[in-house]
């Protein structure tokens, strides 16, 4: 079977045993080979527990990829039975356009008995790219930091996480469920759409790279009725002859923007400036219509796109109804009226897996219906046009297991998101432990990492390292960092200010803290800064950006945005661990090198025209005083060209 869209074509087949594989993929227009199927990865046991292997893998019937397809996919697939009245699936998923395909299985019980599944498959390949694959590169659960690495040909490079798709809790090593391969012929970039705990394990093997990925045991606990089937994990694959990484990432980050409103409908996507109040009054301090009411009247001047509304409204029940302590019958609502006519988007905070504080056996309890009851009840009683899922959804000890509890969340978001296709969905999951690439793609807003602190600690340890880390495989305007507490820092300090609203502002940006108690002088400083804010947002739609994480000893980390005709720019740059005075030097490739350029300053307003060749080449130098913590530059077409 060949699945062609113009783009890439790929050839699946089967291996000696009768195992599905993928046997090469092909850029259409020029012939090459993006892999070719290698050994390693096709054995009927990387894909069934022991007990479930037929007694002869080899023997039985043959089997065949049929073909279907629908608005977004072309899609094949093919079967193999296994022991105990198993039947397992082999899913592949060409896109419509590009370079983008999934892959995953499907098991269905076709037996008299339950049958128990000890593990997962997710997939298992081979693949050898012209010239090899060198490295790796992945990125650390909620801190977000890249680990390059090469492939080792001994042991292998195992990554994985626990409960959570970016749960560390019980695992010091968890990762992001991204990662990336890279060799002389391009890029291979890997996202996994499941929200619970995975593992893989990736070895090369000369040119070749085996990579095997499953749920371990713990993260399955399945069984299967007569009748039932479940589908495992997605595995997105896309790949890229991009040289130049930026441009790479790119590709990757467009064609994924464009398949979540394919498959699952949803706004587009906005860099949005959010008010919530969680860092101020968090959960010793439940927020009061009185507080709200405070804030509501002090949001003018900031024209904020979204206002907030954490935990702390309801009372506790399933009802979700405001707590009687706190408001008087309609107060709530006409609180978040009032936001809606300031031109805010109206949003709430709610956790629907659970009753009376105790957390649902998703599966045994048709979430799917209550969560659509639930949101479309919030949307309808409060005029909501955002909603925040958080804290824990998967109860320990399911009766159905981990699996099915997982699988039963994902269908019941999905069902949300089509649903309610106008509804801005926040990620959150208790602060950043849910993120890939089914959240990225249903949902506008990913909360990455609790951080109650403010100022120079909260930007040093969380924002900024958090970010720029993120902006590597998440989409800039889906990742969202907080200024807390700005009334509580010092009304006097410009530069401080300055550093740390800036530190919020690499994805997006959200303010959380009292604000009538915020200065006029202060208040002057943030609204600069969200004019800034909203400017270099016009840089972040294209996917163009170079990325400098901090570095222990470095002087500067931060990070660029390019327009995608080449023409303009925006530098948001930090002090790292340099002291004193000095001057940064910033190479900005990603101009056309033909043209002139205004770079302008904005803190010192400072004007130059320089060439592009002389910014490609020697570099833009930007000076430090000791005082200054940050630099924000824009780049624009000169007068001359």
């Amino acid at each position: 079977m060949t699945l062609d869209n113009g783009t890439i074509r790929l050839r699946l087949g089967f291996d000696a045993q009768a195992t599905p594989v993928v046997e090469e993929a092909v850029w259409v227009a020029t012939q090459q080979r993006i892999f070719t199927g290698a050994s390693g990865g096709t054995d009927l046991r990387a894909w069934a527990p022991q007990g479930l292997i037929p007694g002869d893998p080899a023997r039985g019937e043959t089997p065949t990829w049929r073909l279907s397809e629908d608005a977004v996919f072309t899609r094949a697939e093919a079967d193999r039975d296994l022991a105990g009245g198993l039947r397992l699936t082999w899913a592949v998923e060409l896109a419509k356009r590009g370079s983008l395909f999934r892959m995953y299985t499907r098991m269905a019980s076709r037996g008299d008995a339950p049958q128990k599944v000890e593990w997962f498959p997710g997939w298992s390949a081979g693949w050898a790219a012209p010239g090899g694959f060198e490295s790796v590169r992945h990125w650390k659960a909620l801190t977000f930091e890249a680990v390059q690495q090469p492939l080792p040909g001994t042991g292998g490079i195992r990554l994985g996480s626990r409960l959570h798709s970016s749960d560390p809790e019980r695992k010091e090593d968890a990762v992001n469920p991204y990662w990336v391969l890279a060799g002389p012929s391009g890029r291979l970039y890997f996202g996994l759409a499941w929200c619970g705990g995975w593992e893989a394990m990736l070895k090369r093997d000369g040119d070749a790279v085996a990579f095997d990925l499953r749920l371990p045991a713990n993260e399955t606990e399945l069984t299967l009725a007569p009748g039932e089937s479940i589908a495992g994990p997605v595995v997105s694959v896309t790949a890229s002859t991009e040289s130049d990484e930026m441009r790479a990432r790119a590709d990757w980050m467009r064609q994924r923007a464009a398949l979540g409103p394919a498959l699952y409908g949803g706004p587009a996507p906005a860099f949005l400036l959010t008010y919530n109040h969680w860092y101020s009054t968090g959960w010793k301090r439940p927020v009061t219509a009185q507080f709200l009411k405070r804030q509501v009247a002090a949001m003018d001047p900031y024209h904020f796109d979204a206002f907030i509304v954490d935990w702390g409204w309801y009372t506790d029940d399933p009802e979700w109804t405001p707590h009687p302590d706190r408001y008087a019958p309609g107060e709530f609502e006409a609180i978040l009226e009032t936001a809606r006519d300031k031109g805010a988007i109206a949003g709430v905070w709610s956790e629907p897996q659970k009753v009376k504080g105790q957390l649902l056996d998703l599966a045994t309890s048709d979430f799917s219906a209550r969560l659509l009851n639930h949101v479309a009840m919030l949307r309808e009683r409060y005029g909501i046009g955002w909603w925040k899922y958080d804290q824990r959804l998967f109860v320990e000890g399911s009766r159905s297991g981990v699996m099915k509890n997982v699988v039963a969340f994902q269908e019941a978001l999905q069902a949300v998101r089509r649903a309610q296709p106008d509804l801005r969905i926040e990620n959150c999951e208790s602060g950043g432990r849910m993120i890939n690439e089914h959240t990225m793609l249903w949902s506008q807003s990913q909360w990455l990492r609790d951080g109650g602190a403010n100022g120079m600690e909260h930007a040093r340890r969380v924002n900024i390292p958090v970010a720029l880390g993120a902006l590597e495989f998440m989409f800039p305007w889906a990742g969202n960092q907080w200024s807390n507490r700005l009334d509580e820092m010092d009304q006097d300090d410009d530069e401080l200010m300055r550093f740390y609203c800036r530190s919020a502002m690499a994805m997006t940006w959200g303010i959380g803290g009292d604000l009538p108690k915020i200065s006029e002088r202060q208040r002057a400083v943030i609204l600069k800064e969200i004019e800034n804010y909203r400017r270099l947002n016009e840089l972040k739609k294209d996917y163009l950006y170079e990325v400098w994480p901090p570095r222990e000893g470095a002087d500067a980390a931060g990070v660029a945005y390019y327009a995608a005709d080449r023409r303009r720019a925006g530098i948001l740059l930090y002090r790292w661990d340099r002291e004193g005075a000095f001057e940064h030097r910033v190479t900005l490739g990603g101009l056309d090198d033909t043209a002139r350029y205004r770079v302008e300053d904005v803190d010192t307003g400072l004007h130059v025209e320089v060439s592009g060749r002389a910014l490609a080449k020697a570099g833009l130098r930007l000076a430090l005083p000791a005082q200054r913590l940050s630099a924000l530059i824009f780049i624009e077409p000169g007068r001359h060209g």
